[in-house]
């Protein structure tokens, strides 16, 4: 039983690390895309005679209620509830409270400025407030992202195959320490993905795989003593 079961979760892994590597190199394969797509709206200005997706464009939405949850109040909520034509989402993050959110009740009729299918900002009565609705950062996320899922793939690839290959003597024995380091290693290599993202707010999507690299060759150079 201890042998089936040594087949059983490695082959589990095994096909774990390949999901995992497989939809992190699709979503680095999209991060030119997300940048492309960045940029645009960072370009992007108000419709004036023709009206396109990718200008600015005003759509008159009513506010069906607001859901604001502050952080000493067990949790982060900073949501608008809308009723509009589509595009317009039936619920916007808009951030925090203020300046406008926390004043519209339901049955206000607000201006949402959309961008293709994000509504950028909301205004009414002379007051405008931007909402976390928007794409950028998203080349960065997505970089992070993807590079933390293949350290975890790689992990599980190596794991899953170890344990196939050695269900015998994984189920005489106990698992090697080589295996528990490895996988304290990969939890680190993922980690590393936060610092590298936001580093790659100066130095774009290209800075978070170099700096990435660059952490991951540290946490393996600090942590070989014993391999």
């Amino acid at each position: 039983m201890r042998t089936l079961w040594h087949y059983c979760w490695g082959a589990v892994a095994v096909l774990l690390g390949v999901t995992l590597i497989f939809f992190a190199s699709v979503t680095l394969a999209l991060v030119p895309d997300r940048m492309a797509e960045e940029r645009a709206y960072q370009a992007a200005r108000p419709c004036r005679a023709a009206v396109t997706e990718d200008c600015l464009r005003s759509v008159q939405a009513t506010v069906r209620g607001t859901d604001i949850r502050e952080p000493n109040k067990g949790g982060q909520t900073h949501d608008l509830l809308l009723t509009g034509p589509a595009p317009v989402p039936r619920r916007v993050d808009m951030g925090k409270a203020q300046p406008l959110l926390r004043h519209l009740r339901a049955g206000d009729v607000v201006t949402v400025i959309m961008w293709r299918e994000y509504a950028t900002a909301v205004h009414k009565d002379g007051v405008t407030q931007y909402s976390n609705d928007n794409p950028e950062g998203l080349p960065l996320i997505a970089t992070a992202v993807a590079l933390a899922m293949f350290a975890v793939g790689l992990f599980a690839l190596y794991a899953g195959g170890h344990a196939v290959a050695r269900a015998p003597e994984y189920a005489a024995t106990e698992l090697p320490a080589r295996l528990w380091k490895r996988g304290m290693q990969t939890l680190g290599a993922a980690i590393c993905a936060v610092p590298a993202g936001l580093f790659g707010m100066w130095a774009g999507p290209f800075g978070v795989f170099v700096l990435w690299l660059v952490l991951v060759a540290m946490l393996l150079v600090g942590t070989r003593e014993g391999d």
